[in-house]
């Protein structure tokens, strides 16, 4: 059921506070995670929790609780502030819910930020270009088997290539041999004091 009322209370360290309503007498009984489109949080704190502001008019969803809760017999189960689009689609509510939330501008005079709420679906997401690799032959210049790494010296990758036993061709733990004569693709990537790392090894 649907209903507007008024912020009596919240308690951000505990995430929960009161709305009141006509339609719910004595108050209901609202989590951060039912709330919706807007909310507040101090950004300075640790584990920063979602609320909104004591006296602000809010647009809820609302239904009996089976037990009271907080010695309510209403449970809000979505809010959002009135006067705001209600975000859609509509998420899961539950205290494993997630969503995504934005700060905006500065913070207030009593140190709470306004957050908005955003639909991911919405988001520009940059493709994520995969890392630029090449080939090359050179040879094992050493191989520690008791910590599964080692270095690999060639013309291309100059002060060695660093290279674990997982990307050895083969199964199970895999090991190489100083002197021993690979072929292997590479990327530059800071890798224990080496400039270049080993993506895939096989011998020669």
């Amino acid at each position: 059921m649907s209903a507007i009322g008024f912020v009596r209370v919240w308690h951000f360290g505990d995430e929960w506070g009161v709305v009141d309503s006509d339609d719910t007498p004595g108050g209901a009984y609202v989590r951060g995670y039912s709330l919706r489109v807007e909310a507040v949080a101090d950004l300075n704190e640790p584990g920063v929790s979602m609320g909104l502001r004591p006296g602000t008019e809010v647009e809820f969803e609302w239904s009996e609780t089976a037990q009271p809760v907080e010695g309510l017999l209403y449970l809000v189960e979505q809010a959002w502030p009135r006067g705001t689009a209600r975000a859609e689609p509509a998420r899961q509510t539950g205290a494993f819910s997630t969503s995504l939330w934005n700060s905006v501008g500065d913070p207030d005079p009593d140190g709470l930020t306004v957050m908005r709420e955003v639909d991911p679906a919405s988001l520009e997401i940059p493709a994520i270009k995969p890392p630029v690799v090449f080939t090359t032959v050179g040879t094992v210049r050493l191989w520690a088997d008791e910590e599964g790494w080692g270095v690999i010296d060639s013309d291309d990758t100059p002060g060695g290539a660093w290279a674990h036993f997982s990307v050895v061709a083969g199964t199970g733990f895999r090991s190489l041999q100083p002197g021993q004569a690979v072929e292997f693709t590479y990327e530059h990537a800071e890798q224990d004091g080496h400039s270049f790392r080993a993506v895939s090894v096989k011998g020669l």
